[in-house]
């Protein structure tokens, strides 16, 4: 019964790394998940012959930077119960002792080859050294900042955002409660060439690790858009690459290879799951200051 309550649960299909310890043995076994909910999750891996229904089992998920927005891979580590087998899928399924955001949190290594990029927390650490002349040189082109809704509850946010934050202003505010952890924790793109400096006035987005801008993300596109730049940072142009599953502005899908002008605080989606807004360096150095 508890298992078919479970599976009604909200679960996230995004694939991530699982090792397990069953109880009695010194070794560890591999998988990744097909889905996974606060209850439990389904583990594709090929030692599920090794495994028993009713059999307890040490477990730990690790989330990578491009879905927790932190700087390294996250590690949950906690107890759960090997719920059923799947000979047919080569997996488990597996019930939680507890919920998952209330799995001990560890660091663990980065993910080899992810693209890191930085909180807001770090710029609102940098700001106070950079008045507005100098940041706009600094930063021409402008901004994408993530909006997402976060798998983990604030408090397992929090314990990660302390180590980003290391500004003592930032982490009052924290304190006090003047500033959500969760919008510290959002990642900050910067519209900048990384690759391919022959096309300064486009920066490519997609899966592919060769774009400027990479989203790692199933639904998004190895080539999925690029962001078409006009000189001194005046505009900013928004065009789908004929992406599978397409590119919205507020909401609205865009016609591929057709220009878009962006406007401040425009919300864009990559697909149906990456959901970043537009900011000018200009509107960016105006929201840092606010929140400060």
């Amino acid at each position: 019964m508890r298992s078919s309550e479970n599976r009604k649960k909200p679960r996230i299909r995004q694939t991530f790394q699982v090792r397990f310890l069953k109880e009695g043995l010194d070794l560890s076994f591999e998988g990744r998940t097909v889905n996974l909910s606060q209850k439990g999750a389904f583990i594709k891996t090929k030692h599920y012959r090794f495994c028993q229904p009713g059999e307890p089992a040490f477990f730990t998920f690790f989330f990578p930077p491009d879905f927790t927005g932190q700087d390294k891979t996250v590690g949950l580590q906690g107890s759960a119960v090997i719920a059923r087998i799947d000979q047919e899928n080569e997996g488990i399924g597996v019930e939680f002792i507890k919920n998952l955001n209330q799995f001990e949190p560890v660091r663990v290594s980065d993910v080899a080859g992810k693209i890191r990029y930085k909180t807001l927390a770090y710029y609102l650490s940098a700001l106070e050294d950079l008045p507005l002349p100098e940041f706009i040189s600094k930063y021409p082109n402008g901004f994408l900042v993530e909006r997402s809704e976060r798998f983990f509850d604030n408090n397992v946010i929090f314990q990660f955002i302390t180590d980003v934050a290391e500004d003592q202003y930032v982490l009052e505010q924290l304190k006090n409660g003047r500033v959500r952890a969760a919008v510290l924790s959002a990642r900050i793109m910067e519209i900048a060439k990384r690759k391919n400096l022959n096309e300064a006035d486009m920066v490519t987005i997609g899966r592919s690790p060769d774009n400027d801008i990479v989203l790692y993300n199933k639904m998004v596109s190895r080539k999925h858009a690029y962001l078409n730049l006009t000189a001194k940072g005046e505009a900013c142009y928004l065009v789908d690459l004929g992406s599978t599953n397409g590119t919205f502005l507020n909401g609205n899908q865009i016609n591929s290879l057709e220009r878009y002008q962006l406007a401040d605080a425009d919300e864009i989606s990559i697909g149906p799951e990456t959901k970043v807004l537009y900011f000018s360096a200009k509107a960016f150095h105006t929201f840092l200051s606010e929140l400060k």
